[in-house]
């Protein structure tokens, strides 16, 4: 059991973003290995705030930081993608996925599909990735030459990281933000 250093609360380790401070900086540590004290964050804009009010005021912008962090779980999410890939635990294609009803895994959806797709599809995974990346960066991380608009990936092996990955993405994301000071 990890706590966020921001709100206190308690949870595995894996439903924490990881931070190491380097130079008196946070840095975004995604993969859980660089050296040092890390500081465990939930996945929301409001206890980034509180983190970086409590233990680096007034060194880093917390705007910044979110973008960064937005931007390497991204990257992560695409990387995880590609490995999910070459294990055979994806299936692609919007005629392939209509047929699931509530499976366990993750549906990435596409920014470039129509609406009307995306919510007939949305019931088909346990957790959804909407409105992120692009048709051709998930085709480029599948390593395909061709566009992939409908991903699912099985949450088994690789697929649980991408599941962890996706949930902070999420999080992240749909964080409504109070601004108080």
């Amino acid at each position: 059991m990890r706590r966020c250093c921001a709100c206190g609360r308690e949870g595995e380790r894996e439903s924490f973003l990881r931070f190491v401070e380097l130079e008196g900086k946070p840095v975004f540590d995604p993969y859980r290995k660089l050296p040092g004290r890390g500081f465990n964050v939930c996945p929301t804009r409001e206890c980034l705030k509180k983190f970086l009010k409590k233990h680096f005021k007034g060194k880093v912008e917390p705007e910044r930081l979110y973008s960064e962090v937005l931007e390497a779980l991204k990257k992560q999410f695409l990387n995880t993608l590609s490995l999910c890939h070459r294990t055979g635990i994806t299936v692609i294609g919007q005629d392939n996925v209509k047929g699931f009803r509530k499976r366990k895994g993750v549906l990435i959806l596409c920014k470039d599909l129509s609406p009307k797709t995306k919510e007939r599809l949305k019931n088909c995974g346990e957790l959804v990735v909407e409105d992120v990346f692009t048709m051709e960066e998930v085709g480029s991380s599948l390593k395909k030459n061709s566009l992939a608009g409908v991903v699912f990936v099985e949450m088994v092996g690789l697929g649980r990281k991408l599941y962890e990955v996706g949930r902070k993405l999420n999080s992240l994301r749909f964080q409504k933000v109070q601004v108080s000071d």
